[in-house]
């Protein structure tokens, strides 16, 4: 076919920043599909990612959760030949694009939003073309087995039984129910066995048929937006992308438009009470706001967003903080705005006092919007913003090729094609007008449906939440809010301690680079610094990190919580003046950790010694307020007591048990109530006297510079006559324990929330080195994928598994884990992971010459990837430095050892520490178990009861706990207390980098849920997501998926899928049998006695300590 005719249109004047060296093309295909094409020679990762406009508000209402299920299902195999000269011809087999992808250091996903379904993935830029030739088979030929599909179904399932008790999905799910019902925006979106297989069956509904007949009616090239990344030219990514994708069928279908409204004049003005699981008190108002998709350039809403959410001297939060009303409130657009409408939400979290007095809360609110209607909106301001928009658009830090994908994709249609990379940033006319409509026509208060979302388990609402929502069972109230109240909203008089933001100081004007590349090591007994100067990223920003030593942290339990209430006070203190510094581009984290204290400061050069010396100032002048002290002490002791509510393989700790030293959250719970002001006014000064810096300095720095920031901060706390240098036994780090050889011990823990368990086998391996390290890296690249397709994809023993190595933060010890999130007994999952493992051996010996080869060398291009930003390459490093490893380029090292590495070395290291009969191996297993409570008052009961996934008698037991939780130190300075349910789901990371995991705290209280196809494994790699704190309202993830192997293990694949044709009463007798008629086919393991441990602290003085991580020889920064 003639290109002239393929190609309706192509844009080679992309707008992009002035610092950006990539290559940008758009193209537009006779088809209507939509493409952005990025191009540099030296791109070492590809990313792909297809959106279609479509999501789960365009489901049949007589079938929830079909385009989330067809998503899933896309995954699943084509029938169309390959029209490329490939190795694979066709692709028929449920795995065909898993293998391709992870064989090659790739990782994919996908997402079901409400108006969006967004695919993706990263590969080898060698493997590009033949992955975009699988890829687009989506969209052209999908299969839709039916053995796929019983399967598949279980996953979605067994996805939404994760969700249920998560008061974030709950929380949405109920703003939806209670919308108006014949709005798509009422719609469940996850879907279920009932709402998929029991429901479509009593209407004699075919669901195969439905998902064919939804592919081929919903999606089509003319609502789809591509994007692509790679290191070939555009000519030649053009050429390919065309030749493949022109195929995809154009059925001409309108881009959707919803309805402007989806409350409805009857669900106005009405307040819903509403029980959580989680213990927190939260007020949400919203109003539904036009589209203004349209005029993205004037953004109005975003006005209003920054004027109301204003944090520093005047603003509406200052002011309820001082009444000890509030902790903190956040301004958005809504979370499920769809093209069509939009909403406006303040979200807020209550003291108990702000809990009794809600209505004098809504007051303030409505009177800071009052003065917004009194004065004219100010032009200055848009104009600030509009500078900071441009400044951050010039000089913004690179995204993972994966993560600019996936956002291109998304939102290639909001903007012309020229501004796909500017759009968000786009600010060229100020609009008083737009933002005066408004504040007169829809933030009145007869305009608002305050959704009061107050959350005090088993206290106030227990009593009134009378009512039950269809989906989440979430209990609450919903009533009409009194005419007295609206109308005292109207007409309440103005606030004069409420004013208009200031000016922000912090905008930088001096943006030049140094090129002397200069590096510096210094130390003194005091401190050691690490300095390199940047000539890499090549912006006007740095990044310092800051570790205060002092072992006093975490002395007893009473010493780490306030160790924790210190850092949030400290924060809390700064966050009135430092707010504008945040918004000018700069950002910092101070937050306790196992030896101390970690700040780390970043953003633009020019400013950053002023915003350093005010943060140091004030840990060490800080002044506590008994109101301040009480409030956060509160919200830790809220922290603490929701960890056990966290989703179950959130909560599974393996490094509670194998580190010599932590506390348990129950002994921190327990001292939490008897620490006084006075108890942190002293902890204080006992805490900064006597300390030791270990400290990075990295960017657009001088070493100068960076060595006045030291002397500085040196100078300031002795002019406090602190800072004495640490005794040096004091620098020692925590150590891991050593499990005995030939031990199999298991630890249960309880979840307060959910009735779905998780279990986690850890099989403890050795110390790191950089040759260990390269043997388990390897090891798991090459298992990971086999896991997943083996234990969830064939067996559906649940949505949520994930294997990989799993190392200790003070860099002793290193383990191989499986973790399984099941609604199965927990012994059942458990002898289905050893019958797996025992599997392991086979897939290697028999995998053929070339797919070992392969998958080495893939790993070894994934693990030499470039960080693609200064913020990721700065956490890399400073691991290395709290690690005291210092081994900074630690990547080459080991991907030159796995070059070496051969299969022999693979299976002699399985037969010694992972094989089932293998006399040195040392097993450890968590169960995480529904407590007692959960199971005797189910919290979430659908109106329609759910049927059972599997048979009744390998449902999960509910045996009495005897363990610890899980401890989280660096807990959120907004906690986060309605879990954000960002999706992909993302477990808790156990890579080889302690990631700094506090680095969201600003983050919204609530995020939009977006539905995945697979959860997100637990990284093997060091990929560092990079400070987001005071960045993005939503924080941008990766998905790793799970893994399908190339050649599948000998295992039986049990027909759990089975169980969804069985009788709904058939006995648990009768399943045991069944399960037992299955098990007897397989191989019989001997395993050691299960040893259950209860007394931890007693069983830990039994064990010895791994040695202390060694430094490398080499230990400077590269330049």
């Amino acid at each position: 076919m003639d290109p002239s005719t393929v190609i309706r249109r192509r844009v080679d004047n992309i707008r992009k920043s002035d610092c950006d060296p990539w290559n940008y093309r758009g193209l537009e295909l006779s088809n209507g599909l939509l493409i952005v094409l990025v191009s540099h020679p030296t791109m070492d990762k590809a990313a792909v990612a297809l959106d279609v406009t479509i999501g789960s508000m365009q489901d049949p209402d007589e079938v929830p959760g079909i385009a989330h299920f067809c998503e899933h299902m896309l995954f699943m195999g084509s029938e169309k030949v390959s029209i490329l000269n490939v190795s694979i011809s066709e692709y028929p087999g449920e795995n065909e694009y898993d293998k391709l992808i992870l064989s090659n250091g790739g990782q994919y996903n996908a997402y079901t939003s409400g108006d969006h379904t967004n695919y993706h993935y990263d590969i080898n830029p060698s493997q590009l073309y033949e992955s975009l030739d699988v890829f687009a088979q989506f969209f052209i030929a999908p299969l839709f087995n039916s053995n796929s599909t019983d399967r598949e179904l279980l996953a979605v399932n067994s996805e939404y039984e994760g969700y249920v008790a998560d008061d974030g999905w709950r929380i949405l799910q109920l703003f939806k129910s209670t919308s108006d019902s014949k709005h798509p925006h009422s719609k469940f979106n996850i879907g279920t066995i009932e709402t998929l297989k029991l429901i479509p069956k009593q209407l004699n509904i075919d669901v195969r048929q439905l998902l064919l007949k939804f592919h081929q009616t919903e999606y089509s090239a003319n609502r789809m937006s591509l994007a692509v990344v790679g290191n070939q030219s555009l000519d030649d990514l053009q050429s390919t992308v065309v030749n493949i994708f022109k195929d995809i069928p154009n059925k001409n279908l309108s881009i959707q438009n919803y309805p402007n409204d989806p409350f409805g004049e009857e669900k106005r003005k009405t307040i819903c009470y509403v029980l959580p699981v989680n213990d927190c008190r939260l007020l949400k108002m919203s109003w539904v706001v036009p589209d203004y998709r349209d005029i993205y350039y004037a953004e109005p809403i975003t006005y209003l967003t920054y004027i109301i959410g204003y944090e520093g001297e005047g603003s509406v939060l200052s002011y309820l903080k001082k009444l000890g009303l509030i902790t903190h409130l956040n301004v958005s657009e809504g979370q499920s705005s769809a093209r069509g409408f939009s909403f406006f939400e303040i979200v807020i979290q209550l003291t108990p006092e702000g809990l009794e007095r809600w209505k004098e809360v809504i007051l303030h609110i409505y009177q800071y919007i009052s003065m917004l209607k009194q004065e004219a909106p100010k032009e200055w301001i848009f104009q600030e913003r509009k500078t900071l928009a441009a400044m951050k658009f010039q000089f913004d830090e690179k995204d993972q090729p994966l993560e600019l994908v996936q956002h291109l994709a998304s939102s290639m249609r909001d903007y012309p094609l020229d501004e796909c990379l500017s759009g968000d940033y786009e600010m060229r006319e100020f609009c008083p007008d737009l933002i005066n409509d408004l504040l007169d026509n829809y933030l009145l208060p007869s305009k608002m449906r305050s959704v009061c979302q107050i959350f005090l388990i088993a206290q106030d609402f227990s009593s009134i939440t009378t009512e039950k929502e269809k989906w989440f069972g979430t209990q609450y109230k919903l009533e009409r809010l009194s005419d007295k109240l609206i109308q005292k909203c109207e007409t309440y008089e103005l606030n004069n301690e409420l004013q208009f933001p200031q000016i922000n100081n912090f905008v930088p004007t001096d943006f030049h680079l140094y090129y002397q590349s200069q590096q510096q090591n210094c130390e003194n007994e005091f401190y050691r610094l690490w300095f390199t100067q940047d000539n890499f990223y090549k912006l006007p920003k740095a990044f310092l990190c800051f570790d205060f030593r002092n072992p006093l942290a975490d002395f007893d339990p009473i010493h780490e919580n306030m160790n924790l209430m210190y850092c949030l006070l400290v924060d809390e203190s700064l966050n009135e003046s430092l707010y504008l510094a945040k918004k000018g581009g700069l950002a910092y984290d101070l937050s306790p950790s196992a030896d101390g204290i970690q700040l780390i400061v970043c953003g633009y050069n020019q400013k950053l010694s002023t915003l350093l010396n005010k943060i140091i100032d004030k840990m060490i002048n800080i002044q506590i307020n008994q109101q301040q002290f009480d409030t956060y002490k509160e919200l830790v002791r809220q922290s603490l007591q929701n960890l056990q509510c966290r989703v179950p393989y959130e909560q599974v700790d393996v490094q509670y048990l194998i580190t010599e030293h932590v506390w348990a959250r129950e002994e921190l719970l327990s001292c939490i109530d008897g620490i006084t002001v006075h108890d942190l006014e002293l902890f204080i000064p006992r805490m900064l006297s006597r300390f030791y810096i270990e400290a990075l300095m990295y960017g657009n720095l001088t070493k100068e510079q960076a060595l006045d920031y030291m002397t500085n901060i040196q100078q300031q706390f002795h002019n406090k006559q602190y800072y004495q240098p640490l005794f040096p036994t004091m620098l020692v780090n925590h150590r891991s324990l050593i499990l005995p050889e030939g031990c199999n011990y298991a630890y249960k823990q309880t979840n307060d929330a959910h009735q779905i368990c998780a279990i986690e086998i850890y099989l403890q391996c050795f110390e790191q080195t950089l040759k260990n390290n390269a043997i388990m890296e390897l090891f798991c690249h090459l298992v990971k994928e086999s896991c997943g397709d083996q234990l969830r994809t064939k067996e559906q023993l649940g949505y949520v598994v994930f294997s990989g190595y799993e190392r200790s933060d003070s860099g002793n010890s290193q383990g191989f884990y499986i973790t399984i999130q099941s609604s199965l007994k927990l012994d059942y999952v458990n002898l289905r992971i050893e019958t797996y493992i025992d599997s392991i051996r086979e897939y290697i010996t028999t995998m053929s010459d070339d797919i070992y080869c392969k998958q080495r060398e893939g790993y070894i291009i994934k693990k030499l990837e470039i960080s693609k930003s200064m913020s990721e390459q700065g956490i890399l490093w400073f691991n290395e430095i709290v690690k005291h490893q210092y081994c900074f380029n630690r990547s080459q090292l080991q991907t030159d050892i796995i070059a070496t590495l051969e299969r022999q070395d693979l299976l002699k290291f399985y037969d010694h520490y992972i094989a089932p009969n293998s006399v040195h191996r040392r097993k450890l297993a968590v169960h995480v178990v529904p407590s007692p409570l959960v199971a005797a008052e189910i919290i979430q009961e659908p109106t329609t009861p759910t049927p059972v996934l599997t048979s009744p008698s390998i449902i999960a037991s509910t045996p009495m706990s005897n363990g610890d939780a899980k401890i989280i130190r660096t807990l959120q300075r907004q906690q986060n207390i309605i879990s954000p349910p960002i999706t992909p789901s993302t477990p808790i990371s156990k890579d080889d980098g302690t990631r700094i995991r506090t680095l969201q705290r600003q983050q919204s209280i609530m995020s939009p849920p977006i539905t995945p196809s697979t959860p997100m494994s637990k990284d093997d790699g060091t990929r560092i997501r990079t400070l987001q704190r005071q960045l993005s309202i939503t924080s941008k993830t990766i998905a790793t998926p799970i893994e399908k192997l190339t050649v599948e293990p000998v295992i039986c694949n049990l027909p759990i899928a089975k169980a969804l044709d069985a009788p709904m009463n058939q006995t648990e007798s009768t399943n045991e049998i069944m399960i037992e008629n299955i098990m007897k086919n397989e191989k019989q393991l001997t395993l050691p006695e299960t040893v259950w441990l209860e007394n931890i602290p007693k069983w830990k003085s039994t064990l010895s300590c791994y040695p202390l991580a060694q430094s490398y020889a080499n230990i400077d920064l590269p330049v």
